[in-house]
């Protein structure tokens, strides 16, 4: 393992210094945003905003059916503006590039919200006139050129987080991430594999292996997002050990709030004690 690190939106506690490397929201699904912490990496919500999709629904991704990509629908948790939005897109873009001034960037709801999304008018009008005869390889493309576009304005690693469905094909058919065509644009892939109190942990090994077989080959660094809130210090490091034997992952990122400090500096001195060479008799 090359790394523990964590993930919060607490800044007192992304500045404790508690892993090997941490990720600070500063820009959040709900539209709230916060300035980038010098040293920790930014996490940048891309298409996901609710507060932008709540006082604008016509800038919200659509179906073919009308329904927009708003909390309300089922499946969405957050509202989600249409990745072709054109001024979105340019603020977006300079949003990424103040986060990039500081350090690492890593991207957030990067994709369609959706295979069903999205059909507005204007989608529909620039995925006719493109040269794509099929509306899944238009729609891997639009995220692709954002993702290389956000790029060029990185000057540190950008890592780019992938819906946790490592079928063959259902991460490009579900939202438009091509693993492929990001590799050459990103420094990294974030899975987040979250849950309430890992009761049972087949489901995030099989997930992370899948990942692993999918990710295979590509010049990107693989990390593991996993919860912290709720889940006993035992079961954390008892489940991050199952992923570093199972996976070949370089980092696992805890996701945690500010009361979850003791657990965080117990589990990442657990496993660092484990990971330590032994002294030589």
């Amino acid at each position: 393992m090359d790394a523990y690190g964590i993930l919060t939106d607490d800044a007192d506690l992304a500045r404790a210094d508690l892993g090997d490397v941490t990720y600070y929201f500063t820009d959040q699904v709900d539209g709230s945003r916060e300035e980038p912490l010098e040293g920790a990496v930014s996490s940048v919500a891309c298409w996901g905003d609710t507060e932008t999709v709540r006082e604008n629904p016509d800038r919200a991704a659509v179906a073919a059916d009308g329904t927009r990509a708003t909390p309300a629908a089922r499946g969405q948790d957050w509202g989600t503006v249409c990745p072709t939005d054109p001024d979105y897109r340019a603020d977006l873009l300079e949003r990424i590039a103040e986060a990039g001034a500081t350090g690492d960037v890593r991207l957030t709801t990067l994709g369609f919200p959706g295979a069903e999304f999205c059909h507005c008018q204007r989608c529909d009008r620039l995925f006719a006139d493109s040269a794509h005869d099929d509306r899944e390889d238009w729609r891997a493309d639009v995220i692709t050129g954002f993702v290389a576009e956000a790029a060029d304005r990185v000057a540190g690693e950008l890592i780019a987080t992938l819906y946790p469905d490592p079928y063959p094909g259902a991460l490009r058919e579900r939202t438009g991430l091509d693993p492929g065509a990001l590799a050459s644009h990103v420094d990294g892939f974030l899975v987040p594999l979250c849950g309430a109190g890992y009761g049972t942990t087949y489901w995030v090994e099989s997930l992370a292996s899948g990942f692993d077989r999918e990710l295979a080959g590509l010049d990107a660094e693989f990390a593991i997002q996993l919860s912290t809130d709720g889940v006993e210090i035992d079961r954390l490091v008892d489940l991050t050990h199952r992923l570093e034997a199972a996976v070949d992952v370089d980092s696992v990122v805890y996701g945690a709030y500010g009361s979850d400090r003791e657990t965080l500096r117990d589990v990442i001195g657990r496993l660092r004690e484990t990971d330590a060479p032994a002294a030589p008799a």
